[in-house]
């Protein structure tokens, strides 16, 4: 019977990986948090790029890389970012153990606004020793999935999200001002 089933497995097919750059719906755990994401592997595979949309009670958009090299974790340190042999974009970044992210609007903003028509991405950061970590990714074909998982979350290409304060906070500022 196992022997069967292992035959069963081996022939059956392996899923089909999911093309550079697809807009994919992520399940959550959270059902009040929907979840968009497009992303594309790097050109050697050790490496993803990622534009993500979490849209729950607050909307955010963040630009992530992942790698196989394990970055280490904080504190954040600079990542560049160079779209199409054009000046590098360099900023500091959040680090988790296997990956960066970037989720300041404006930064954002920016960031898939040079992504949406780049043709090349060069990435380029370290890990927490100082070991380079360098990576190269093909840009979308064309701008739809950068504006598909940004309209996910309300935003708009080219358009920082104009941002409402949480009547909690303003109270609050009222309170330092006393």
């Amino acid at each position: 019977m196992i022997s069967i089933l292992a035959l069963l497995l081996q022939a059956a097919p392996a899923p089909a990986a999911v093309a550079p750059w697809t807009v994919t719906p992520r399940p959550s755990s959270d059902p009040t948090i929907t979840t968009t994401v497009t992303s594309a592997p790097s050109a050697d595979g050790n490496a993803k790029l990622v534009v993500r949309c979490d849209a729950g009670k607050a909307k955010v958009v963040s630009v992530q890389l992942f790698s196989r090299t394990p970055l280490g974790g904080p504190p954040a340190r600079p990542v560049s970012l160079t779209f199409d042999a054009n000046t590098p974009m360099i900023d500091n970044w959040e680090f988790v153990p296997q990956g960066a992210f970037q989720r300041d609007d404006v930064a954002v903003t920016t960031l898939t606004t040079a992504l949406a028509t780049a043709k090349t991405i060069k990435v380029h950061t370290t890990t927490t020793t100082g070991e380079p970590v360098d990576a190269t990714f093909t840009g979308p074909t064309s701008a739809q999935p950068i504006t598909t998982v940004l309209a996910a979350c309300g935003y708009t290409l080219g358009q920082a999200p104009v941002r409402v304060p949480d009547p909690k906070d303003a109270k609050k500022g009222k309170k330092d001002d006393q």
